[in-house]
């Protein structure tokens, strides 16, 4: 039985990959969270969290997305060192060069149960597609009309329509929540409305240091 990391809307994940996806920077809250100290994870892939699970339709769309665009969100299901996952909604931003990344920065905040549970079952059904039910060619498909349901082209847009529309989201990513609030409730039963209503807005910008 896998264990859940607990992870409150307060803790905000940082870090910095080249445009190959190596890890060139990673902020306290990444050790504290994952386990995973400065030495043991500078240089690896960012497939390191990543779970083994990830449908490969899944992660071939981020990657054209954030090849191709300066900005960018994501939604995955991570794993810490020790083995507990923890689900997160990731705010992606590449410095584009000649229509191209050449760094890219990514900062990742607690996914809501509200939209975790719908993605959820999504990469259960590509992943079981790909590996015992046609291949990738079939998941891509099927990824195609359960986007076309509900009236996006991307996960990226997906994401954005769940939250309630881009600056419900950036305000999401920008804040920062006191525990005193947090602890009021199970963060995890919060919903997006709840959790933004508990937010002191963060004036520091996240990616001063480059």
């Amino acid at each position: 039985m896998e264990l859940e990391k607990g992870l409150s809307p307060d803790i905000t994940l940082v870090c910095k990959l080249s445009k190959d996806g190596i890890i060139r920077y990673i902020n306290k809250e990444y050790t504290d969270v994952t386990g995973y100290t400065e030495a043991e994870i500078i240089g690896k892939s960012h497939e390191t969290l990543q779970d083994p699970r990830l449908p490969a339709v899944i992660s071939k769309r981020i990657w054209e997305t954030i090849k191709s665009h300066d900005h960018a969100y994501f939604a995955s299901k991570n794993y810490t060192k020790n083995n507990e996952f923890f689900w997160t909604v990731a705010d992606i931003h590449s410095r584009m060069h000649e229509n191209k990344p050449t760094a890219i920065f990514i900062r990742r905040k607690f996914l809501p149960l509200e939209i975790r549970a719908e993605l959820e079952q999504l990469f259960q059904i590509l992943y079981e597609i790909e590996n015992h039910g046609g291949g990738e060619k079939v998941a891509r498909k099927y990824l195609d009309g359960w986007f076309e349901d509900r009236n996006v082209t991307c996960l990226s847009e997906y994401i954005v329509n769940k939250f309630g529309g881009e600056k419900k989201l950036a305000e999401y990513m920008n804040a920062e929540i006191p525990l005193k609030e947090l602890f009021k409730v199970d963060a995890r039963e919060m919903g997006i409305d709840e959790i933004l209503k508990t937010v002191k807005k963060n004036k520091k910008r996240r990616f001063g240091l480059w």
